[in-house]
């Protein structure tokens, strides 16, 4: 098959959850004869990818004429650049919007119905285009929806009004550790020569997005603290431009001499994070799928995780799931994780097992499956 791609979110500086999704399909393609276009808007990222693909690449750069106002990119220069491509046999969009494409069967990811559940908008015609347009423009163009797990699948017929019988759960794949360390005791030793944390320490994943509950995650450390004072703290993931807000609540909160607030960081340090940590917490409030903690079941570290939305779909009974809009039942789920080797040593078992239920290749032929029956109809 030749299949049409929106590839914008792995141009972008960061690698974030949709990004990962689509590379980690094409890394582990099932036909090594399929041919992707990958459509940007930005010059392509030729170092995103690990290492050799089981298929053929072709980057395709489109501009946007007169800006990026009212998704000029979306509406116009996308579908303008796709017709030059009559030979595709489908085209996919794997972050969450359709586009007005005629004569071409289009399959669209949605991850999750954040954007019009969760966020709130400044601008008024963006919010109308998200909230109205993108929902429209799904129903309409879309012939077949992908998502990540049944709580989104619900989600997206339920607030988008998109037909439940078109949406297929294909679920993600846990990813293995790039840099496997002998022991936690060995990662740490890594982390403290890079001078990031010295000492044993709680792992978490911070961002700016109030769902993300970084705010949650500091203020329940403080009962921890108080049970636990010689605990450590790791959050990585804060953007620069809020870094000062989480700052301000660890120093109102007598934390912030057992915090470390991380950036965005590179794979190797993650990695040694998720295998340093003697626990990983996953406060988030509103996931579609999240990743996070099937990666630190993959690199051994028990997990300590949201009850909302999808999590308890993805994490079973592998995780201590609490309440986390809940400061002290967050506190309270990390400190029974801390209270002795062997509940950890219980939920580093169930993880093992819990992520072989997710296996990237086994997501990718369901993929490839899905768009052959689509392409084909």
């Amino acid at each position: 098959m030749r299949i049409g791609i929106d590839a914008r979110t792995i141009t972008l500086p960061e690698i974030r959850g949709m990004a990962s999704y689509l590379l980690s399909l094409l890394e582990n393609w099932p036909a090594p004869d399929d041919q992707f276009i990958l459509f940007t808007e930005n010059p392509p990222r030729h170092d995103v990818f690990s290492g050799s693909l089981p298929v053929q690449l072709t980057w395709q750069q489109v501009s946007a004429p007169r800006g990026s106002r009212v998704n000029i990119w979306d509406w116009y220069a996308l579908p303008d650049a796709v017709r030059k491509y009559s030979d595709m046999d489908l085209f996919w969009s794997p972050a969450n919007r359709a586009f007005p494409l005629r004569g071409m069967p289009q399959i669209v990811t949605v991850h999750d119905t954040l954007l019009q559940e969760k966020v709130t908008f400044s601008d008024p015609l963006e919010r109308f285009y998200l909230c109205s347009i993108t929902p429209f423009l799904l129903r309409k163009f879309a012939d077949q929806v992908i998502t990540v797990s049944r709580f989104s699948a619900d989600r997206i017929h339920q607030v988008l009004g998109y037909p439940e019988n078109q949406i297929a759960v294909i679920y993600n794949g846990a990813s293995l550790p790039e840099q496997r360390y002998e022991s936690p005791d060995e990662a740490r030793r890594f982390l403290a020569d890079q001078g990031i944390v010295k000492k044993r320490f709680i792992y978490s994943l911070g961002a700016e997005s109030a769902w993300k509950n970084t705010k949650g995650i500091l203020k329940a450390f403080r009962y921890v603290l108080k049970e636990r004072p010689d605990s450590f703290l790791v959050v990585s993931g804060i953007q620069e431009r809020v870094r000062d807000r989480y700052e301000r609540i660890c120093r109102e909160t007598g934390i912030e001499k057992s915090v470390t607030l991380l950036g965005f960081i590179a794979n190797p340090v993650r990695d040694a994070l998720y295998q340093g940590a003697e626990v990983f917490v996953y406060p988030s409030l509103f996931e579609g799928f999240g990743l996070p903690p099937l990666e630190a079941m993959a690199m051994g570290t028990p997990v300590v995780s949201s009850s909302a939305a999808s999590i308890p779909e993805v994490t079973g009974q592998a995780a201590i799931m609490v309440d986390a809009a809940n400061e002290s039942a967050l506190a309270g789920g990390i400190l029974q994780m801390l209270s002795s080797e062997e509940v950890r040593d219980q939920y580093r078992q169930r993880g093992q097992a819990n992520i072989q239920r997710f296996d990237w290749y086994t997501s990718a032929l369901h993929h490839r499956h899905l768009m052959q029956k689509v392409a084909e109809s």
